[in-house]
């Protein structure tokens, strides 16, 4: 029986192995890019995790710091007096002696 054999001259004019090497070589940076890219996106990820942790970190400590604390006890006096009326009636303090 006998074997066909390809020269290596045979097999590059029947294909183009340049062009096939370039598009491998594409393919590579590609993958290197999105891998890039995904890592990246991974980074800003984290960080948009961290500013928003930080954010809370901040919210609960703004509720618990004695000023404001202080000061929000202040405003819901000042609301509970609002809520009085504002004028007595001094039609009828006139007519009594103290």
């Amino acid at each position: 029986m006998k074997t066909g054999r390809i020269t290596d001259r045979t097999a590059r004019a029947v294909w183009d192995v340049d062009a096939l090497v370039a598009v491998e070589r594409e393919e590579k940076d590609a993958r290197m890019e999105r891998a890039e890219i995904d890592r990246l996106l991974a980074e800003v990820d984290r960080e948009l995790a961290e500013e928003e942790q930080t954010a809370v970190v901040r919210v609960d400590r703004s509720f618990t710091d004695a000023r404001r604390a202080w000061r929000a006890v202040r405003r819901g006096e000042r609301a509970a007096l609002r809520v009085l009326p504002s004028r007595w009636d001094v039609a009828n303090l006139d007519g009594e002696a103290a």
